[in-house]
């Protein structure tokens, strides 16, 4: 029996519309897709992780993916081509919906899509942005004909939530998502496919800053507290450039750590030996052993804060207008 990964993102590049800050796919720092992957990349990584996991649900992730939409419909049509049935995730900051809103219905329905909106703009003064990100995913569930739901259908219907393997259980017995409790979120269902509407007004901390500006990981020395209380991607692996990571943020550490200047910090050196899985080497203990610790903590984790804390998504915190070389 192959080893179970819940949620596969396809790393695609970082280009985003928004920077905000403490984004675990660096697209507050890296901005010009100079890390981005080749598409010849992402399809032979597509191949091996196949090959090598049970991939139960399959994502695209980096930046905002309507600035990627040759490529990402490239991406899509082949993991069609892998898994034709399988839930596929399209995540988007939904800002950008009502330009090209022709071609994600066409996406929708011709792969069997399922769009994520994040709105990321939840908390400001100005509710204009919020504003619009609800009226284009509520505009796009209705040219796809889609009927509304309760949203603790997308946990179960979608996520799986009361199956999959003994490993998912033990994870949500510990973890838990109270999937009955009064959210902000919409949800449209049809099959595998549909619109879900979330409200991100906080993104979860995954980096320090000295007094010098320099980027530095957290010295709380509890991977089990950090990956339990704190982790923004606790079920999702990263696939970028042929290898698997356990979070995007380990995925796209050294991009963002280049851009600082901070690739020599000592501090970051545990982290930066972190030892995905290399789909073209790999060994069967390799992957036994990622297989093994994707619903729990590794000594990696410690990076992050051992608590919960958040970053109120404030104008200053998302928008690029106010991007400056802010720590």
């Amino acid at each position: 029996m192959k080893n179970e990964i819940k949620i596969l993102d396809v790393f695609y590049g970082n280009k985003c519309n928004l920077t905000c800050n403490q984004c675990d796919t660096r697209s507050d720092y890296v901005r010009k897709g100079q890390y981005d992957p080749t598409i010849e990349d992402i399809k032979r990584g597509i191949d091996l992780a196949n090959e090598k996991f049970d991939v139960q649900k399959w994502s695209i992730l980096g930046g905002e993916p309507l600035l990627y939409l040759d490529t990402v419909t490239e991406i899509i049509d082949y993991i069609r081509q892998v898994e034709p049935n399988k839930v596929l995730f399209f995540p988007t900051n939904g800002s950008l919906l009502d330009r090209h809103m022709d071609r994600v219905v066409e996406l929708v329905q011709k792969y069997n899509l399922w769009v994520q909106v994040c709105n990321h703009f939840v908390s400001f003064k100005d509710q204009t942005r919020s504003n619009k990100v609800k009226e284009n995913t509520r505009e796009l569930a209705r040219r796809l004909n889609i009927p509304k739901v309760e949203t603790k259908r997308w946990w179960i219907d979608i996520m799986d939530y009361n199956s999959g393997s003994d490993d998912w259980q033990q994870f949500l017995a510990r973890k838990g998502y109270d999937i009955n409790s009064d959210t902000d979120e919409e949800a449209w269902i049809k099959d595998n496919s549909g619109v879900y509407y979330m409200e991100a007004g906080e993104f979860q901390t995954i980096q320090k800053f000295d007094e010098f500006g320099k980027p530095k990981p957290y010295t709380d020395n509890d991977p089990e507290g950090s990956y339990w209380n704190s982790c923004p991607s606790v079920f999702c692996a990263m696939l970028y450039n042929k290898k698997v990571y356990k979070c995007a943020a380990l995925a796209t550490l050294k991009n963002f750590l280049e851009t600082r200047n901070a690739l020599d910090d000592p501090d970051w050196q545990p982290y930066l030996n972190y030892k995905p899985v290399d789909l073209e080497n790999c060994t069967d203990a390799d992957v036994a052993h990622f297989g093994e610790t994707h619903y729990c903590h590794i000594d990696e984790c410690a990076m992050c804060p051992n608590k919960h804390t958040p970053i109120l998504k404030t104008e200053e915190q998302v928008l690029p207008i106010y991007f400056k070389d802010k720590p």
